[in-house]
């Protein structure tokens, strides 16, 4: 009777130990886990500027304001009308998609950095450790568009800026779980003055959403 006892208190003992491992384990993955998601959220964000300004400055080269905005002027010497090259403003914007899209790739694919305080979960501890590196699978999505934005800079003169804004849609692929990241960017491209009285919005094609006459 008391060897049956001993056997199932250490029966008991070996499940409690057992149970206690695989708690603890379950904890430190998922702790991992956040901690491996919320690392590479952040360094995919800053990583995306720098694939913006990049695929921006590669994309526009020495295309000018002239290049893609056309001012026409009344009898009078008053603007008449604000126009947008649709064309090149949309191989632009395709050329400045996929160019942030491989630049980012590029970019992200010696991992993230990781010390291995940080999966303690103890922010004291964040910084301690040596680091490991964590690969990182984005999935990357693209969509520019462009912002026209007037305003005024002094009697009969208006100051016309054109950007682009680069909105990212980033899936990060873990071992453990997935995470959707939206990173955006919006890169002042050229700017110009007018002289002369110009309507409030006066912008063709629907090219440049977004304008406004700024007091």
């Amino acid at each position: 009777m008391r060897k049956r006892k001993i056997r199932f208190k250490t029966k008991l003992i070996i499940a409690a130990v057992v149970f206690l491992l695989v708690f603890a384990a379950a904890m430190f993955l998922n702790n991992a886990a956040n901690v491996m998601i919320s690392v590479s959220s952040a360094s995919m964000r800053a990583l995306n500027t720098r694939a913006v300004n990049e695929a921006v400055d590669s994309a526009f080269g020495n295309t000018s304001y002239s290049d893609i905005v056309t001012i026409t002027y009344d009898s009078s010497g008053d603007v008449a009308a604000v126009t947008a090259d649709s064309s090149k403003i949309n191989a632009i914007s395709r050329n400045t998609a996929y160019l942030t899209q491989s630049a980012l790739e590029r970019l992200s694919a010696d991992g993230t950095m990781i010390p291995l305080g940080a999966f303690t979960g103890i922010e004291a501890l964040s910084g301690y450790g040596r680091s490991v590196c964590v690969k990182v699978v984005p999935v990357i999505s693209v969509e520019c568009n462009f912002v026209s934005r007037f305003s005024q800079a002094g009697i009969n003169q208006t100051i016309h800026s054109v950007y682009i804004d680069v909105v990212t849609d980033i899936t990060i692929v873990l071992a453990a779980r997935t995470e959707r990241v939206f990173a955006t960017a919006e890169v002042l491209v050229c700017e110009s003055i007018i002289n002369g009285k110009i309507p409030e919005v006066y912008l063709q094609g629907g090219m440049l959403g977004g304008g406004m006459l700024v007091p």
